[in-house]
């Protein structure tokens, strides 16, 4: 979907990996081998995304680092696009979406913001009727994949509903808090 809205498969690249690792700086070269990229398309795109704000540069002995510039007018809007179109939110619907059975998935919790720039866990919620195993198999996946820990939660539909009644506190904590939906929709939460 972003390279639809970008020009160029590069740039996508670049802002995902600063935009999923947002505490991380990294020099041209080193982000050239590890996008698998030629290192003068790298530079240029660098560049680009210097002037336009998004990323800010220091040099530090002869390398030039580069990182995400969080004071740009426009951070909160990347990193919420990145997150849902290539980031973490759509690794974990992508990895999610192979098990059979889920009818809702979200990422909740106080400190979401937190588990978006990798420093804490991502909480997740899964309702449905699923196969543990498998889903156990998927997070493990997840996790390698993403680099970050996952601590999830599984209730079937009709738990989930019966905890709800009851007004569960710890429920009724994760339905307040900020959520994305992953799987399914808010309707009923």
């Amino acid at each position: 979907m972003l390279i639809r809205l970008f020009s160029s498969e590069i740039r996508v690249s670049i802002l995902t990996l600063f935009f999923t690792r947002l505490d991380k700086r990294y020099y041209v070269r080193e982000l050239a081998r590890h996008l698998g990229r030629d290192i003068s398309g790298v530079k240029r795109e660098l560049d680009n995304l210097e002037r336009a704000g998004l990323l800010a540069s220091e040099k530090v002995g002869n390398l030039r680092y580069y990182r995400v510039n969080k004071a740009s007018p426009l951070y909160a809007e990347f990193r919420g696009i990145i997150a849902k179109t290539t980031g973490i939110y759509a690794g974990l619907r992508e990895g999610l979406r192979k098990i059979k059975g889920i009818q809702r998935a979200m990422v909740y919790g106080p400190e979401r913001q937190e588990s978006e720039e990798g420093l804490g866990p991502i909480r997740l919620m899964v309702i449905g009727q699923v196969d543990l195993n498998d889903l156990n198999e998927a997070i493990r996946t997840l996790e390698g994949r993403l680099s970050r820990e996952i601590n999830y939660l599984v209730f079937d539909e009709t738990e989930f509903q019966r905890r709800r009644a009851e007004e569960d506190p710890f429920l009724m904590e994760v339905l307040m808090s900020r959520r994305s939906i992953l799987i399914g929709t808010d309707d009923g939460l």
